[in-house]
């Protein structure tokens, strides 16, 4: 019994020598991830900040300690999934940089939505939300610009390296590479029984390849 008690005490000790930031952090994480879930069930209309705390297993008053408001939620939600892809572009990225970092993380664009489905289904009703939104509509062009910039940024690596064309507008590229990626993604979730998702990244990739280099 001692010895139980003291393993329980000890999974106690661990849990609270936990930093405040860090369980902030983890309480964050899981009401985004619950967001997600939400939207990609419901639409963007579903969400609330109190259904997003009972979902996510808190108190249904808790997110507003880290959310003001349901727009502030979905503003964050939109950055969480671009940092989760990116996290998992780095992850799988193997040193790969300049154009080849570029199509690698086009490559990962295809497989996040058949490994985390509602996330991506979420990602693009905030994407719709933002139309008429104006507070998510601000987060939406950072993440679209930011996007749209390390695209160019890969294009002008290639440039720099022989490998493409130096009549290339990159900035234009960006742009039109980002509206392709998202437009695929969009058709494949209204309809994935059409479109083999797997077959049309490879695709995309191809094309692109020919279409960029000399």
């Amino acid at each position: 019994m001692r010895r139980a008690a003291q393993r329980v005490s000890g999974g106690a000790f661990r849990q609270a020598g936990r930093t405040q930031a860090e369980r902030r952090d983890e309480a964050e994480r899981r009401i985004l991830e619950a967001a997600a879930d939400i939207v990609a069930e419901g639409g963007f209309e579903a969400i609330t900040l109190a259904e997003a705390g009972a979902r996510a297993g808190y108190s249904r008053g808790l997110p507003s300690h880290y959310f003001r408001t349901r727009d502030d939620l979905l503003s964050a939600l939109g950055a969480y999934i671009v940092e989760t892809f990116q996290a998992r572009r780095r992850a799988n990225a193997a040193g790969a940089t300049g154009f080849d970092g570029l199509l690698e993380a086009i490559r990962v664009y295809f497989e996040m939505p058949l490994d985390r489905p509602n996330m991506v289904r979420a990602f693009h009703a905030v994407l719709a939300g933002a139309l008429n939104t104006p507070a998510i509509a601000a987060t939406v062009a950072r993440l679209n610009h930011t996007s749209a910039t390390e695209v160019a940024a890969g294009i002008r690596a290639g440039i720099a390296a022989g490998r493409l064309r130096d009549d290339i507008d990159p900035d234009a590229q960006g742009v039109l590479i980002l509206a392709a990626l998202r437009g695929s993604i969009a058709q494949w979730l209204v309809d994935p029984e059409r479109i083999d998702l797997e077959r049309l990244g490879a695709n995309f990739i191809s094309t692109l390849e020919r279409s960029l280099t000399k």
